[in-house]
Order: C-alpha cells, then structure tokens, then sequence
C-alpha cells in the first residue's frame, strides 16, 4: 500500500500514516518491504505469515475454541470435535514461550472451571466419513445418492440430491434439492438417518437465487407442514422478561399491552415442533393463532393425557 493508501484505511492523515510505518519497521525489522513502481510511486508491503507474532490469539479466545470442540462432542459432531481440538492444538503450539506462559496457567485454570452445558435432548452420533462426504459434495456441486432411513418408518430410500447446504441445531441436516419429477423441491434430510452416501461422476448448476436462511426461516423448527401460519402468542406479565430476550423466530414482531402481557407474531410452518416449545411455558403463554395450531396443541395435550392414564393403569 501507499502511505495515501494507508492513510485512507486508517482514516488518519499522512504524517500519522508515516508514524505507523515507522512503528511497524521498528517492531519487525526487515519484514517491511518497500517497492518503487516505475512512476516513482512508493509502496509498502508486509509478506504473508510475518504479522502472526503481533497477533497471538486471546487466553478467552483460545477458551472459546476448546468449550466449541466439547460442544460439539456432545453433540455428537466427532468430526467438527477433533478439528475444532486439532485447530486450538496447533494455535497454542505456535505460540511463543513469552506470550504463552501467561496465558497457560489461566485457560488450563478455565478450561477446568468451565464447561459446556448438556441440555436434555436426541444425542446424535454422525458418522465422519458422511459428513465429510457430504461437505465435499457440496463445495464440489456434485449430486449424491443415499440410502436414507426414514425415522418415523424405519423404511429406507435412495434419492439422488443436489447438495445445498447444511443446518444446525439439535439435529444435524442436510438441506438437499431433489430433482425426482413428482418431488423438484428442497428438502430436508437427517444425517443421522444416512446410512450410505455415494458421489455421483455427474454434477449440478446451483440455482444461485435460493437463499439457505430464507429456507430455514419457513419453519419454527425442522418440520415443514407444506404451508406457512401466521402465528401469534400472547406470554403472561409473570414471563415477560423472559419472552421479551427470547428468539422465537428470525421475523418475529414484539409488542407489549397496557397490563404487562408480551405479544409474539411471526410466519412459519412446523406446528407439532411449536406446540412441543409452548408446553415448556406452561400456564403462561396463550396460542391466539392460528387456530389450527389451538387444535394441535390440544391433541397433543390429549395424547399426553392417555399415555400417563395408560402407564397408571
């Protein structure tokens, strides 16, 4: 870069941008290269890797990266849990000994005294070589054909895909573009449930208009119903600060009434995953549409009822 350039970039004025540079030389001699261009034009450039001393990662920076490879370790995701160790490995290898010993006593002392919380759920187990293959194909527009088994059935299938992307959350998917002529649409597809994957010789064209968000936002949850509801819960004052900092969904709308009660509006799909959400709020939140939602949530309240009048008997 040019000192005009740098000055620029900083937002400082060019004698200030003189002052870096010369601070720059200082703390890394010869590591500033100074090029002259045939118009007599001056610039200046740091080679790559030369800046990595000035720029050690953080003790809570490091401490992150470990709690993320325990978390993905209990979430089953062995694969991301040994990169996410390898990656920290090799960042606190790369340190020098004066910039490591302080930070070693203190994440060893964290790392101890933290830990990631385990929350009550489905535990996935996906296979490495799956997930891998799969993040292959994807980077690779390469189609892929699976034997898929289907949770509710057991039943197993072998669609041809189109890989698109991947959503997270307490269970791992795969959003995949099935181009069959009786489905040509996006779906999505449990890792877990992939027994086999094999990559296809042939490959795709992207349709670059489909946006991975906007997909994932139809839905509360997982689960697409084949229609969006407008969607409005009403939370008790009793909740409301609790309702208020919550995420329900990506385009959600917050109002709050005269007697402390928080409003919650939103579009999305995935009755059963909202109605299994709402039983956590218990007697303080209110389904005020729609009202095909109500009818689910008293079924399921039904069917709850049956299964312990069962287990009683």
């Amino acid at each position: 870069m040019t000192l005009d350039e740098m000055a620029t970039l900083l937002g400082v004025g060019r004698r200030t941008a003189e002052r870096l540079r010369d601070a720059l030389h200082r703390l890394m001699p010869h590591a500033l290269r100074e090029e002259v261009l045939e118009d007599g034009t001056k610039r200046w450039r740091v080679p790559a890797g030369r800046l990595a001393t000035l720029l050690p990662p953080s003790r809570d920076e490091l401490l992150e990266l470990r709690l993320a490879a325990e978390r993905a370790q209990q979430q089953g995701l062995r694969l991301e849990a040994e990169r996410l160790t390898s990656l920290a490995l090799k960042l606190e290898a790369a340190q020098t000994r004066a910039a490591w010993r302080p930070v070693e006593g203190d994440l060893s002392d964290l790392l101890r005294g933290t830990g990631a919380v385990v929350r009550p759920g489905p535990e996935e187990t996906l296979e490495p070589a799956i997930v891998s293959g799969l993040r292959d194909a994807f980077l690779a527009n390469r189609v892929v054909r699976l034997v898929y088994r289907r949770r509710d059935t057991a039943e197993r299938s072998f669609p041809l895909l189109h890989p698109y992307g991947f959503l997270t959350g307490s269970r791992a998917y795969l959003v995949g573009f099935n181009p069959h002529p009786e489905v040509r649409e996006h779906r999505l597809y449990a890792i877990s449930n992939i027994e086999r994957l094999t990559p296809m010789e042939t490959g795709f064209v992207r349709d670059e208009g489909f946006d991975l968000q906007a997909f994932a936002a139809r839905s509360f949850g997982a689960f697409w119903d084949g229609e969006r509801f407008d969607v409005v819960w009403r939370f008790s004052a009793a909740v409301a600060g609790d309702a208020r900092g919550f995420r329900f969904h990506r385009d959600q709308r917050v109002s709050e009434d005269a007697a402390g009660r928080v409003t919650v509006a939103f579009t999305a799909s995935g009755l059963t995953e909202m109605v299994w959400h709402l039983f956590t709020w218990g007697a303080h939140v209110e389904v005020l549409a729609p009202e095909v939602l109500r009818i689910r949530y008293r079924a399921c309240l039904a069917e709850a009822c049956t299964a312990l009048d069962d287990a009683a008997a």
